[in-house]
């Protein structure tokens, strides 16, 4: 019995210790989101105060970083998905390990 709850213990740990990486990818993925929202802004204000509003290079440079956004954007939730996979499939093998435990 004694070495059950060891194996138990040990999965468990191991599975939390996954869950907080998992965790720490998920945070760090939405932070470099943040930080590209930040930069869009402050990239385009500065671009907007040296070009003339009614510039059609303003509004071809705008179509042009709303699609790199867009596609960062994208990446970014492509990424969140296929980590939100991976502790899904972590759940389901730490289950069926301790189900085989008893």
């Amino acid at each position: 019995m004694t070495d059950k709850l060891r194996q138990r213990a040990l999965l468990e740990e191991n599975y939390y210790d996954d869950k907080r990486k998992y965790q720490r990818q998920k945070e760090a993925i939405l932070e470099k989101e943040n930080a590209f929202k930040r930069e869009r802004s402050r990239l385009m204000e500065n671009v907007y105060s040296l070009i003339p509003q009614s510039s059609h290079d303003l509004q071809v440079l705008d179509d042009k970083m709303y699609q790199l956004n867009e596609a960062f954007l994208s990446e970014t939730k492509r990424a969140t998905r296929l980590l939100e996979d991976e502790v899904r499939a972590l759940n389901s093998s730490f289950n069926t390990a301790l189900n085989n435990l008893k």
